[in-house]
């Protein structure tokens, strides 16, 4: 009984973490804006301790930021944040999938290849949401034939604070069909057991990316002025918010 019991919270728990991630991806919440327990719990019909808990994962997750006796806030992501993080997984991801060309063995590389149509299935159906659990899984999947300890370490730190951009970024029109032709670049190179070709097609669709994010966050006004910035941008609440 007692199992069954946990097993039914946790099912809440996951149920809430996915609809509140929802609501922030598609800016039903924007950066900065106060989460209420009270209300979510009521919005989902549970009990307010599974949607405690899965703050506390999209905390881990760089979702929201949590405050002690003050609340709980989308979390805000400052330009120079932005730049530096993009700057260092261009460094990384690069590195990431050469080690995993010559590292993985040839049955881990076939899987990895093999599991690209799925992808491709994804960005053709325009499920961005599925697509981004696809890249984490593929993401996975590079890790563990790379072999690096210091490598799934440093994008644990890195990857929840950009996931809401790498969202927003994969949902700009066309964007899916273009992110699937260069990880199928990826996917061939590393199957191929080729780190050369595997670390310049990672470093190309990082560098498209990183121009695509800057896009985002830096939108030139009329007089030319870059300053409408990526604070400004997902910050930006309606007057009933203020």
């Amino acid at each position: 009984m007692r199992t069954s019991l946990r097993l039914r919270v946790l099912s809440a728990k996951d149920v809430v973490i996915e609809e509140i991630r929802a609501l922030i991806h598609n800016g039903t919440v924007v950066s900065g804006e106060r989460i209420s327990t009270d209300e979510l719990a009521e919005r989902f019909g549970v009990s307010r301790t599974p949607v405690r808990d899965a703050l506390q994962q999209l905390s881990v997750e760089g979702l929201v930021t949590i405050t002690p006796r003050v609340g709980v806030f989308v979390r805000e992501i400052s330009p120079q944040e932005i730049t530096d993080v993009y700057q260092i997984k261009t460094a990384l991801e690069p590195m990431m999938a050469a080690w995993a060309a010559v590292r993985g063995t040839r049955e881990q590389r076939a899987a990895f290849r093999g599991t690209f149509d799925e992808l491709e299935r994804l960005a053709l159906s325009n499920d961005v949401q599925e697509y981004v659990r696809a890249l984490e899984e593929r993401r996975e999947a590079l890790l563990t034939m790379a072999r690096s300890d210091g490598l799934r370490d440093s994008f644990a730190v890195l990857d929840g604070r950009v996931r809401l951009l790498r969202f927003r970024n994969l949902s700009q029109p066309g964007r899916l069909t273009e992110s699937a032709a260069q990880h199928r670049s990826i996917a061939e190179a590393v199957e191929a057991g080729d780190p050369d070709a595997a670390y310049t097609a990672m470093r190309d669709h990082m560098l498209d990316a990183t121009a695509r994010v800057r896009l985002l966050v830096v939108t030139p006004q009329s007089n030319g002025d870059p300053a409408h910035t990526a604070h400004s941008k997902l910050s930006k609440r309606t007057e009933g918010d203020r």
